[in-house]
Formats: C-alpha cells, structure tokens, sequence
C-alpha cells in the first residue's frame, strides 16, 4: 500500500506553485513585512554585540578602568545603546506580529474561498465522480497549512538575515571562535539534510491514509440513517477504529519518533558546539585574545547562529505538510472549470422553450458504449414530452443535456435554434427548472430556498408562488412562518412537502423549459392528486420533459419518446403507442399497471 501511495505522492514543486498561487495576492503585505523584517534582523544581530560589550565596561569599572565617552561613563552609553535597540527590535517584531496574524487569517480563509468557489465552477461530471468529502478535506487543510507555512518563512527570514550579520561581527571577535560556530551550523545543515528528505515520502503515505480513514468515518456519519437501519453501528464503529488507530496511527507514530530523533540530534549538534566554544575561549580570555564580554557576545551569537536553523528543522514538519497539501489542493485547482460564456456565445433574439436533438450520440467514458446512439427528435414551445424506457435507456442523460451539464460527442442540441454549446450557460439554466423526484434543500428558511435561484424576488413574489403551489397555508401555521427552518436537506418536511417547496421555487423562476423527474413517485394518491394539479398548472405554457417511472403519469403527454439503448425506439401518444402491437411502451405500461404476471 505504501509503494502504491508513494507513486501518488505530489511533487514539492506543485505545493510550492501552490502556496505562491494563494499567497500572491498579499504579496504588497508581505513586502512590508519582509522591510519591517530587515530592520529587525539588523537590531537584533547588534544585541549580542552591544550586550558583551557592556559587560566589558563593568568590568573595567570593577577594576578601576571605567572610560568615557562625550563625557558620559562607557557602560551607560552601552546600556543605554541596549535599551534602544531592544526597544526598537521589540517594537518592529510587535507591529509584524500583528500584521503577520491579520495576513494568516486572510491567506487562510483566501484559500478557502477561493477552493470552494472553485469546486462550485467545475462541471457536474466531476461532482459526479468525486469523492467531494475527500475534496473538502483537502481544502480543510490546506487552508491552516499554507498559512502557517507563511507564518513560519516570515519568522525565520529576519533571522536568517541575523544570522549574516552575527557572523560579521563574531568575526570581529575572534576568527577562530566564530569559524567553529560556522562549522557546527555547517556540519548540522548537512548531516540534516538527508533525514529530513525521505519523511516527504512518509508524510504523503501517512496523509493520504489519514485523509482516507477520515472520508470514510464521515460518509458513515452523513448516511446515518441507512447504518441504523442496518442495525450497523458496531460494523461501522469496528472500520473506523481500525482506519484510524491501526492503519494511521502506526504510520504517523513512526514519523513522530523520526521527528523525536531529529529534535534530539539538533540539541546534541548545537551542545556539542558550544562546548567546543567554551572550551577553546578559555585559553583565549586566560591569555587576553578576547574578553569576558567578547565571550558573552559570542555565546549569544552561538544562540543566534542555530536558533533559525532550529526553527527550520522543527518547522520543516510545518513546511512540508503545508507543501504536501498545498499540492495535493492544486490538483483540484488545475481542473478546468466549465467554460460558462464560449467565446462564440450568443443568445437567441427571445426564449421559447424550443428544443432540437439533432442525432445527439453521448458517452460518459470514452472508449465505453454509448449512452445515447443517435437520438434525434425536436419539440415546439409548450409541449409535454414523456421519456420512457428501462433503466440505462438515457433517459436521465438526455434531460442533463438539455441544461449542458454535458454535451454530446456527435450532434447537436439546440435550444431556441441555439447549440448548447454556444449558449452562455448561466443564461441557459435560468430558462430551465426542475422539479426532482428527491428534493433536497439547504438547511435554510422556507423563504431562502423558495427563493433560491431568483434572489432578486420580493417577499410578496415567494408568498404568491407558495400559494400557487399550495404551500402557502401550511407555512403560515409554523410558527416562524416563511422564516422557519426546514433541516437538513429539509428533514423537517414531508416529501410532499419538499416537492411544493421545489414547485414554489420553479415557478418563481419562471422558466421556459420545465422538467418534472417523477416528482409524485414517493406520494400517497391523495397528495399525488393534491400535487399533480399543482404541476398541471406550472406546466402551462411551458415546454415541459417528464421522466417517467410509472407510465400512470405520463397519458396526458402530447409526445412519449420510448428510449431503449440510448435512442428512440417508439414515438407518439399514448393512444398511438398502445396500438402497437407487442410495442415496447404498451408492454412496459402493462406491466406496471399490473396486466401481465
């Protein structure tokens, strides 16, 4: 398994295209933040200096060597030159601390803006064959991962900057001291290098088993009421402790202990170093080469020489995992999003409703059967068309067409004398409502989600769609009215319930196009009544496709298309499709009204 998700593991450079793609809109922020980060880079690297050398003048002044400077005794100008810089040093790192934290939270919730609005662009076909729980996740977190890798390259580059100016002065100090602290941080960063390189590849194996162990505990959550249907909380409860605490806990326990013995080598390294310092400088400030206070300054440049590079080993965990989720995020971002407005699009003069399957061929998958073969047939503005078959005749795929959800491969379907793929598709599906055999509704008022899709409509204009929907009344017996919430995918309401809600909103929309997925499957007879006149009345006028599921439903239809392998086997009334002999439509639709066995 871990070969396997090794071969998968994105490119480090793929994260770093990605964290510039997030972070480029700050990058004026940034900017100042890098200026603000000299300036403290520079006060900060003189503190050792200026502290050592104070120490030096309390000891001439211990020793009856106190010296002056215009006037003013060498220790107070120097602790005087101290305080300044600690001062301004403290003051810039106060004011970058506080625009850095700003800049965290917007390059964070930049990144989740910015996925989601993506993940809303990209064609239905990938929603349909995506893992979305997955795509979330991976949104999740990246968006705290990627901030926190500008966080921490903004923290470390004003000390790397120190670093420089630490070892121009250290070596004012003393050559040979100042070379063995470049040597430790030399012999650190090298032997370094090699342990951190293969946890890339641990960390992608152990994220990805993560992120499986997750979408899966979640998706058992989402269809809770198929587990305790199931009676299968202890299967699901069973799968999920060994996801995470078999499977990903052994893999991310093993790149813990890495970490622990690399946290351990950097203290060991940095020990080692000093001692060397110490050990060297005591023959130095026996024999006068340097003094205490030189040694003092040294020692705070051996803290200030490893400190950054410290960080960086322990951040380099924060780094990578940012970089791995970073790439793991643009392989969503690189998906083309649906082209909304072609660059030959135009609109036909007026919308009718007029639509014109000229031999359209479909597949899902290339190389696979067609879905639908050659599908031809146009209808005038107003008609009822009933799609009829077996389940896979295409019935569901030619509807998708209509709203260019899909285009075909072969032919042409045309809206208004208009191929859909000329049309702009925003203004396309504005022309198209549907009404679904499952409706589901976002956990909103009643109001929201008649009013969604034509959020410009008045309150006066939702009321009078739920009246012509029927609806009206029983919203006003809630207790919030249109302002109640409806759940969950609107749990709280019946189905029938759900299916006036899903009326109200299509007829608010007002569309040219109508398209009715055997909303009244799922009804009792009286509602099914209740509801078909409300239908009835929202079809009028408009050009109006049912799939049929019982065929009941489907007599009054001016056109029933009988699909079978993705194209039209039969076509006509139901009066003329029962007068064909051993027909395909008249031995479908006595099967289900009950006429054979």
């Amino acid at each position: 398994m871990e070969k396997e998700e090794e071969k998968k593991k994105p490119h480090f450079s793929e994260g770093i295209k990605g964290v510039m793609r997030h972070v480029r809109p700050f990058k004026k922020v940034f900017t100042v933040l890098l200026v603000l980060g000299l300036i403290s880079a520079l006060a900060n690297g003189v503190v050792p200096y200026v502290t050592g050398r104070f120490f030096d003048s309390l000891i001439h002044l211990v020793n009856g060597q106190a010296t002056f400077i215009q006037g003013f005794p060498q220790w107070q100008v120097l602790l005087a030159a101290w305080a300044i810089v600690q001062v301004v040093a403290n003051g810039i790192d106060w004011i970058r601390d506080r625009i850095r934290r700003s800049v965290d939270m917007k390059v964070s919730f930049s990144v989740e803006t910015t996925s989601f609005a993506h993940l809303l662009r990209l064609p239905l076909s990938y929603h349909t064959n995506t893992h979305i729980h997955g795509e979330i996740s991976k949104i999740n977190n990246a968006s705290w991962q990627i901030s926190a890798i500008t966080r921490t390259v903004m923290d470390i580059a004003p000390q790397l900057l120190s670093v420089v100016i630490g070892i121009t002065l250290a070596l004012t100090i003393s050559v040979p001291l100042a070379g063995i602290l470049a040597a430790g941080v030399l012999v650190y960063i090298l032997t370094l290098i090699p342990l951190l390189i293969p946890i890339a590849a641990r960390d992608a194996v152990a994220r990805r088993v993560w992120n499986d162990s997750w979408n899966d505990a979640t998706e058992s959550i989402h269809q809770i009421s198929s587990v305790k249907q199931a009676a299968a909380e202890e299967h699901e409860s069973s799968k999920i402790y060994t996801a995470f605490m078999d499977k990903t806990y052994t893999l991310w326990m093993k790149l813990e202990l890495t970490w622990s013995n690399i946290s351990f080598y950097q203290r060991i390294i940095v020990f080692l170093t000093q001692l060397a310092v110490f050990i060297v400088s005591v023959q130095y400030v026996a024999n006068g080469t340097i003094t205490v206070g030189e040694l003092v300054a040294l020692n705070g440049y051996a803290l200030m020489f490893f400190g950054p590079f410290v960080a960086l080993g322990f951040s380099w965990q924060t780094i990578q995992n940012g970089l791995t989720s970073a790439a793991h995020l643009e392989e969503t971002l690189k998906i083309s999003q649906e082209v909304y407005r072609p660059t030959l699009a135009h609109q036909p003069e007026t919308h009718k409703g007029e639509v014109h399957f000229d031999h359209v061929a479909f597949s899902y998958e290339e190389g696979k059967g067609s879905t639908l073969a050659d599908l031809n047939f146009k209808t005038h503005p107003g008609e009822v068309i009933a799609l009829v078959g077996e389940s896979g005749a295409g019935k569901s795929t030619a509807i998708s067409l209509i709203s260019g959800y899909y285009f075909p491969q072969k032919g042409a379907v045309s809206i208004d004398g208009v191929s859909t793929q000329e049309w702009d598709l925003t203004e396309l599906r504005k022309q198209v409502a549907m009404v679904p055999q499952e409706v589901a509704l976002f956990n909103d008022s009643i109001l929201a989600n008649i009013r969604y899709g034509s959020f410009e409509a008045t309150t006066e204009a939702v009321e009078n769609a739920a009246k012509e929907a029927h609806i009206h009344d029983f919203i006003m017996t809630l207790p919030k009215g249109y302002e109640a919430l409806v759940g969950e995918r609107g749990v709280k309401l019946s189905v029938g319930q759900k299916q006036r809600v899903a009326i109200a909103r299509a007829i608010l929309r007002d569309p040219k196009i109508l398209i009715l997925d055997e909303p009244t499957s799922a009804l009792d007879s009286q509602t099914e009544k209740q509801l078909t006149e409300s239908l009835e009345k929202l079809m009028r006028g408009r050009t109006t496709f049912i799939i049929a599921h019982r065929l009941s439903t489907v007599r009054k239809a001016d056109t029933i298309l009988f699909l079978k392998d993705g194209t039209i086997a039969e076509q006509g009334s139901h009066d003329e499709l029962m007068a064909i002999p051993n027909g395909g439509y008249r031995n479908l639709y006595e099967l289900h009204v009950g006429l054979h066995e």
